[in-house]
């Protein structure tokens, strides 16, 4: 008996490439928002070319604090539009990809009670800027508003106010510093990257003949007619399109070059974060996110336990002009580190692990203030020859389907075609047929360990990949449950796994990418090394 072609085979797509180079689409970046659109448009009936100059949510949409939110501090200017998007959007994720985006409780402090009542409607009219947070009057206000936004039934819980005779055990050492918290529901993005993986297959799944490549940048475009490279074979392709998606994020300038002199269209934003260990801290945080103001009570950062012991810190804004040359630098560390510091003192001080640069691919403004920059999107049109470019830029990653349903729209419309599915309510790769309840879940992990996997590893496999666990199992128990992370989470079969069915190409796609190993694993270089090597054979 012959076992199918998993969707994701890149010698399969490769060869129906060259048998086919005609697509009516080529989506041109493999971020959260071209793996969306690339989605979208296949489930349209579109046959869609997705390639990706390297592997897919390679660029900024891994490096963000992984919180899909609703845009809380938005409100203090008045994007109520921005913010209504975004929590109809977050709670299409909880329900969409519940495997991959779960609850979190987010803490906000708060010292003092009435400032803001004044400055802060003049802020929501932008008649004003206020400096600091408000106090808890005016940011009960704030959270009321915010709750209201939310569509109904809730997927979260509403906005509270913790006077500071009722802070948690945990956060009682916060009690002499601050008059009050404010906790508000939010979804916590365990893997951004596997949430695009899983995108790029329901895609692929689609029909159509849809394919899609990491690994290969668009280098050379006339019109229509565009050269590929494929890095990992050494090969060119020539493909025509009938319309080009631009959702090149932070490089969409450069991709629209291709197709001729164009207006900028992106001011890029360095943002950074830090990963720390900080065992005490992430003690006293517990399960929680902690959102808190600077030291100089001028920006917010944000702070919670992404790994055992060690806590994902951000972020910090600066311009920059070429996304390929951001770093973190000494200053944005100690800035960093010196707003934590501020929250939580009188803990030891953290020791910095890793540093993560992403470059927001903000629309390009005027405005001086970084953080005042709008976090909407726009959808840019013009004719390249006889075929259609569309570019999307801008956004947040929150609000990905909302960006990639708009470009395909625009697409459709091109093309003169008519929208024939919504993905508002569309389950997202193992989302689908999601086992939501205790009972459901400890049916789906014994199913798992009747065909020979271990209890524990059955509670990951369900908790991590959802309702493609048992393609993940059935890898482990073809290739081996043996651990090769220092944790003892990455199992030998989870990386024929993605080497075979997800597109992983280097160990870093692998660590970073397709497992949380870059947060957890104590010794990163030893085991790319090991997964290297499991690469060659």
């Amino acid at each position: 008996m012959t076992t199918a072609a998993p969707p994701l085979d890149r010698a399969r797509m490769l060869a129906e490439i060259a048998a086919r180079p005609d697509f009516d689409v080529v989506v041109v970046g493999g971020g959260i928002t071209g793996a969306g659109t690339f989605r979208d448009l296949a489930l349209q009936g579109l046959r869609v070319l997705l390639v990706e100059r390297s592997d897919f949510a390679s660029g900024a949409s891994g490096a963000l604090t992984r919180i899909a939110h609703g845009g809380f501090r938005y409100l203090e200017r008045g994007d109520i539009a921005l913010v209504r998007d975004s929590v109809i959007e977050r709670d299409r994720l909880l329900a969409n990809a519940p495997h991959a985006v779960k609850p979190i409780r987010v803490v906000l402090p708060l010292s003092a009670r009435l400032k803001g009542l004044v400055t802060a409607p003049l802020g929501f009219l932008r008649l004003a800027k206020m400096s600091g947070l408000p106090g808890t009057l005016a940011m009960r206000l704030a959270g009321l508003l915010y709750d209201g936004l939310a569509p109904r039934p809730r997927a979260l819980p509403r906005t509270r106010l913790v006077a500071r005779a009722g802070f948690p055990p945990r956060l009682r050492p916060l009690a002499p510093r601050y008059r009050a918290l404010l906790t508000m529901g939010e979804g916590r993005i365990h893997m951004p990257e596997r949430v695009a993986v899983e995108l790029v297959e329901d895609g692929v799944v689609a029909g159509s003949g849809s394919v899609a490549l990491n690994h290969c940048p668009l280098v050379e475009a006339d019109g229509g007619r565009l050269t590929i490279e494929d890095r990992l074979g050494g090969t060119l392709h020539v493909v025509t399109a009938r319309a080009v998606v631009n959702a090149a994020g932070a490089h969409a300038d450069a991709v629209a070059a291709l197709f001729g002199p164009a207006e900028p269209m992106t001011g890029g934003v360095a943002g950074i974060h830090l990963l720390v260990d900080a065992p005490e801290a992430a003690a006293a945080l517990g399960d929680d996110l902690l959102f808190f103001e600077d030291a100089a009570r001028r920006r917010l950062c944000v702070t919670y336990q992404i790994a055992p012991g060690r806590l994902l810190l951000g972020t910090t804004e600066a311009p920059v002009a070429d996304p390929d040359a951001a770093s973190a630098t000494p200053d944005d560390e100690a800035y960093l580190l010196a707003a934590l510091a501020a929250a939580l003192p009188d803990l030891p001080p953290p020791s910095v692990v890793e540093r993560i640069v992403g470059v927001r691919p903000l629309l390009r403004s005027s405005d001086a203030q970084l953080s005042a920059r709008s976090r909407d999107h726009a959808v840019l049109t013009r004719a390249i020859g006889e075929a259609t470019l569309v570019t999307v830029i801008g956004g947040k990653w929150t609000t990905f389907r909302r960006m990639a349903a708009d470009a395909a729209d625009a697409v459709l419309s091109a093309l003169g075609r008519s929208r024939a599915i919504d993905t508002a309510a569309l389950p997202i790769g193992g989302g689908r047929n999601y086992r939501r309840s205790d009972t459901e879940r400890t049916a789906a992990e014994a199913a798992l360990v009747a065909t020979g996997v271990g209890p524990r590893l059955a509670a990951r496999l369900v908790e991590t990949y959802g309702s493609r666990a048992p393609r993940v199992a059935a890898s482990i128990l073809a290739h081996g449950a043996d651990a090769i992370s220092d944790d003892g989470r990455l199992t030998h079969g989870e990386v024929v796994f993605f080497a075979r069915e997800e597109m992983a190409a280097t160990a870093d796609d692998i660590i970073r990418r397709r497992t949380d190993q870059f947060f957890t694993t104590a010794d990163r270089a030893a085991l790319a090394r090991r997964i290297d090597g499991m690469l060659k054979d």
